[in-house]
């Protein structure tokens, strides 16, 4: 990975943070759809300020615990969708957010919202307490952009190549079957040429024969006899 030395350390003590909360219980992905429902306040429409932010906050952080990441990541989203740009739940909510919308779990994987979130928390939040880790997840998703982008490629190159195979292999096939066809053809010439010379070795026999027949029909008829 390309990501500073110094970075790794802030990581690595994110890391142990969050290996606290593996501990406590397996996370265990659970897709969104069909997911539990969990109680967590309403905000009655409005926005979600103060002890509401902090309740659905403390739900979340119950969510992962218990391994209900999709509970969890729809609660930050809640978060993020209703708290003010300057409250420091939402700080929390984007962090966390950000951290799941990394996951493997194809339900709750979305790289460009995981960007979007930890990139709002390094830019405008930078008393949360998150920059390091922040700042290295984001390395992440662009190591994880870049290698989408480049395994993306490969697969075109890989199916256009595969494409130029079938296309060699049916041209190849039809080669070798006008081959087979034309090698066909000239053993049937050949067939028809031996027959035709011996038909031809016939006739030259039998006007021989003819020729000898007739010479000695001459020798009888006329007593005359071909010189030697």
């Amino acid at each position: 990975m390309r990501i500073a030395r110094g970075a790794v350390a802030a990581f690595f003590a994110f890391g142990l943070s969050w290996g606290v909360l593996h501990a406590v219980a397996p996370l265990t992905p659970s897709p969104l759809a069909g997911s539990s429902a969990s109680s967590v306040p309403s905000s009655g429409g409005g926005p979600l300020t103060g002890r509401a932010a902090r309740s659905v906050l403390k739900t979340a952080r119950a969510s992962v615990q218990s391994g209900r990441l999709a509970d969890a990541l729809r609660q930050y989203e809640k978060v993020i969708a209703s708290a003010p740009a300057a409250d420091e739940a939402r700080a929390e909510a984007l962090y966390w957010a950000g951290f799941l919308r990394m996951s493997t779990d194809p339900a709750l994987r979305d790289i460009d919202r995981a960007r979007a979130y930890l990139g709002e928390l390094k830019v405008f939040h930078g008393s949360s307490g998150h920059q390091d880790e922040a700042g290295i997840l984001l390395a992440l998703t662009e190591e994880a952009g870049d290698t989408s982008r480049a395994a993306q490629s490969l697969r075109t190159e890989l199916a256009a190549r595969a494409r130029e195979t079938d296309a060699c292999r049916a041209e190849k096939d039809a080669v070798s079957g006008r081959l087979q066809t034309a090698l066909g053809e000239n053993e049937t010439l050949k067939e028809s040429d031996a027959a035709r010379r011996a038909e031809i070795q016939g006739l030259r026999d039998e006007v021989r024969r003819k020729d000898e027949a007739l010479r000695k029909v001459k020798e009888v008829v006329v007593g005359w006899k071909a010189p030697r």
